[in-house]
């Protein structure tokens, strides 16, 4: 390996040294803390205990009692994460060992010689689209080295190369590849140990209230500790944001090292094509995830999820015409980078990590050589693979209650069920997905249908371009970008600075911001809408060659009309989400009570809006049987949800049910009229193509 790739950068070092000052004040300040509270834990048990001597009785046996607990409650505060240990669940892992998977570890071994770092302590399989190093920490890790473990997730090892796996394991080794590395470590702990102190507070908490709960004197002391603690937490906590805020700084920089180490060991391609893979990846295991959970009701599952996963990786990759190279597409920067069109950067304040752009971009800076280690998947490297994926999948479905007498899918069903779920729910290829984010001109007017246009052969593959279809992800990067900078400005985020564009701003800066953001939207969304109706004119044109004008006008009619609706639906359920919304978080008794009201008021006008889905015909086919059994039971009960200072988890359940049904009804009929629409349309373009190629006669 490269020895330069070892050597932190000079910006590394610059971070770890601000991390380090950051820290020292910190400790300063909570040393001076804790001199200051066992001086009053001295000082008010010499109180208490004087006056208990003073004049021996029960009054002054609990007020000295309360002056004891005073002190020794705030010192407890101050010095309780030194016995606080931050062990990882591991109940979703499974352990493997060298025995039973040797050519894995011998990548494993080869790549700890290489980097120069410690073997891990041990190594862990499961099912996620992930590898990560973890160890179990506590304030003595500080100070005492500790042995960290390796975890590998199957459904990044069946989606990704072997030598893709090399580079991601050399990177997460490439954490802590030599003594210097360790700085980062130790601001990682100490970062721990200061979270841990201000606001892992749950075990602390119920301490006292069963100690204010003993005795009326007791609480009295107890809520006097607590303002203490109070301010000492405001205190630490202005601290704290200093050496968050650098220690973010420095864990940028330490992806970037770890980055070179793995470049350095396997080469700067191996983990580049890597990282744009792995958020397809992601999204095929979710698919897959959410298949079975649909089918838990049916006590469906599989014996193994894994090829289910590279099934759907496959499709989508054949879908957006990804080059495949060894049975693995290759995501092309160009394409990964296509649906971020995001300006916003918050990189220093939030972000522990480099963007993937920016590591790409200092992975293609150093431009190390593939070293190749094996051609084949990663998963080729574990013994009898075909055993452990299925093992891995059998403990993902352990973890649910299927009864009695589950079903084990046949393989085939799924992938039978995926095409159909997408002959169902995907729109034409023709629109260059255009309107998965978009729906169809409803701003016509009914003479729109009686003008002829002229025809424009070609035309279609303009409207639906690569530079079109970028004005509305560049739309929907500046919708994401207004609502961060609306959340810095309503300081919902503590933010003192950000990037914008490649410019620097301070928060004072978001109202001009917003501003000229809300035009740049403005300015593409008329863009877009004069778009719509260029698309519009064009397939009404097609429908006037093959005299189908009629046919098209119902299907916008009746999209536009089932549209309109549905806005109104969208914001009758916002509001009752809204409304709601109490329902899911803690809420004191008497707040409740009061809302309650505007529930029920609102509950009138929501079960006239589900008669209103069972009876329309426009929502026939998106209603089961089950489900209107659900919602009638809804309507026709007279639910209280609340009495007695307890919810009826029963009432409660069954009005978030159908506020679920509500959303999956109303959009379900949205979608079909659309897609029935924009279907019609694109067979009226296959039917025209066909004519000018005379292919079709008539």
């Amino acid at each position: 390996m490269n020895k330069n790739a070892l050597q932190p950068s000079e910006n590394f070092k610059k971070m770890a040294r601000k991390s380090i000052q950051a820290i020292l004040l910190f400790i300063v300040t909570y040393l001076i803390l804790i001199l200051g509270a066992v001086c009053l834990t001295v000082l008010c048990a010499y109180a208490g205990l004087m006056l208990i001597a003073l004049k021996p009785m029960f009054f002054t046996f609990m007020l000295g009692g309360g002056l004891v607990c005073f002190g020794v409650l705030i010192l407890v505060f101050l010095v309780k994460f030194i016995f606080k240990v931050n062990k990882v669940d591991r109940s979703h892992l499974t352990r493997i060992t060298k025995a039973e998977h040797p050519d894995l570890f011998k990548m494993i071994d080869e790549i700890v010689e290489e980097v120069g770092t410690d073997l891990p302590k041990k190594v862990y399989l499961s099912s996620e689209v992930n590898a990560s190093v973890f160890y179990d920490s506590s304030f003595w890790s500080m100070f005492f080295p500790v042995k960290k473990n390796l975890h590998i997730g199957l459904g990044l090892m069946n989606t990704i190369s072997i030598n893709e796996l090399k580079a991601i394991l050399a990177h997460e080794f490439g954490h802590f590849s030599q003594k210097s590395m360790r700085t980062g470590s130790y601001v990682y702990n100490v970062n721990q140990v200061i979270y841990n102190t201000l606001y892992d507070n749950d075990g602390y908490g119920n301490f006292t209230q069963k100690l204010a709960g003993i005795s009326n004197y007791l609480a009295i002391f107890v809520v006097l500790a607590n303002k203490i603690i109070a301010g000492i937490q405001f205190i630490l906590k202005k601290n704290y944001d200093s050496v968050n805020l650098n220690h973010l700084a420095l864990s940028r920089e330490m992806e970037f090292h770890a980055d070179a180490v793995a470049a350095s060991v396997a080469g700067s391609d191996a983990l580049i094509t890597a990282l744009h893979r792995l958020q397809l990846a992601d999204y095929s295991l979710n698919n897959v995830f959410n298949y079975y959970n649909a089918k838990i009701i049916e006590k469906e599952k599989t014996i193994n999820i894994f090829p289910q996963q590279k099934f759907v990786l496959d499709f989508y990759a054949n879908l957006q015409d990804i080059t495949v190279e060894n049975n693995l597409p290759i995501v092309s920067e160009e394409h990964y980078n296509k649906f971020n069109k995001s300006k916003l950067v918050l990189k220093d304040q939030w972000s522990s990590h480099p963007s993937t752009k920016d590591r790409v971009a200092h992975l293609r800076k150093l431009d190390y050589p593939l070293k190749s280690y094996g051609v084949g998947i990663a998963t080729d490297l574990l013994t009898n693979k075909h055993l452990v994926l299925e093992e891995i999948t059998k403990k993902l479905f352990d973890a649910i209650d299927y009864g009695n007498s589950p079903i084990i899918s046949d393989p085939g069903k799924f992938e039978l069920d995926f095409w159909e779920n997408q002959k169902q729910y995907s729109l034409n290829n023709m629109y260059n997905g255009y309107f998965d984010f978009r729906d169809p001109l409803i701003d016509f007017n009914e003479d729109a249908f009686e003008k002829r246009l002229p025809i424009i052969q070609g035309q279609i593959g303009d409207l639906f371009n690569d530079e079109n279809l970028s004005l509305i992800y560049l739309q929907d990067g500046i919708k994401t970008d207004l609502n961060t900078l609306k959340q810095i400005e309503d300081e919902v985020f503590s933010v003192d600075t950000f990037d914008y564009d490649g410019q620097r701003h301070i928060k004072t800066d978001c109202t001009e911001l917003i501003v000229r953001l809300n035009a740049e939207y403005e300015e593409l969304e008329s863009k877009l809408k004069q778009l719509d109706k260029q698309i519009f004119e064009y397939f009404l044109s097609v429908a006037f060659k093959q005299n189908m004008v009629n046919d098209l006008k119902c299907l916008y009619d009746s999209n536009k009309e089932i549209n309109v609706l549905l806005q109104n639906q969208q914001a009758l359920l916002n509001k009752i989400i809204e409304i709601t919304s109490f329902m899911r978080v803690s809420t004191a008794f008497e707040t409740i009570s009061q809302k309650m009201f505007l529930v029920k008021d609102e509950e009138v006008i929501f079960k006239e809006q589900l008669k209103f889905l069972l009876t329309d015909p426009i929502y026939t086919d998106e209603v089961s049987v089950e489900d209107r059994d659900k919602i009638e039971k809804f309507i026709a009960a007279n639910y209280k949800y609340f009495a007695g200072g307890s919810y009826f988890d029963d009432q409660v359940d069954d009005l978030f049910e159908c506020i679920n049904l509500f959303s999956k009804i109303t959009n379900g009929a949205g979608f079909k009229a659309k897609k029935k629409l924009l279907d019609f349309q694109a067979d009226l373009e296959v039917a025209d193509v066909g004519k000018v190629n005379g292919l079709v006669t008539g």
